[in-house]
């Protein structure tokens, strides 16, 4: 058997393994982990802030990302597609700066050419096993 462990650690001192195994090997949904999780013997337990004042907190940091990540500017010209106002340049940190403005700063539009490279090779990451996907990866390897 693999072994399963976390890609990136955000769940303190839950063993990837024993979540997987409680999870099972079948379709689920958030809410089938939720509904696991609420258990305090669960090893999912430790995945989730039960904290309802920090969860509410953290909850709405997500909202205000969402809001960041969803203001577009659109064009005139019906074949233009919108351009993202903000983007957030780094992954340590929520800071998001004026589209704008990254285009006139030759280090931040790096910053963002670096992430988008970024997280094509986690596309790539992702979606290795699809095979009709390997002309795409091709591409992302001479970037």
């Amino acid at each position: 058997m693999e072994k399963v462990t976390w890609k990136v650690n955000l769940y303190g001192d839950a063993d990837a393994q024993k979540v997987y195994e409680e999870i099972g090997e079948k379709n689920t949904t958030p809410e089938e982990i939720l509904e696991k999780a609420k258990d305090p013997d669960s090893e999912l337990h430790k995945c989730f802030e039960w904290d309802d004042s920090k969860a509410a907190h953290l909850y709405r940091l997500g909202q205000a990302r969402t809001i960041m990540a969803n203001l577009v500017f659109v064009s005139d010209k019906k074949d233009e597609p919108p351009v993202r106002v903000f983007y957030n340049l780094t992954f340590e940190k929520a800071e998001y700066h004026p589209t704008k403005l990254i285009l006139k700063k030759p280090d931040e539009y790096e910053a963002l050419l670096q992430k988008a490279t970024g997280e094509l090779r986690a596309f790539q990451v992702k979606y290795k096993m699809i095979s009709e996907l390997q002309s795409i990866f091709e591409m992302i390897d001479k970037l």
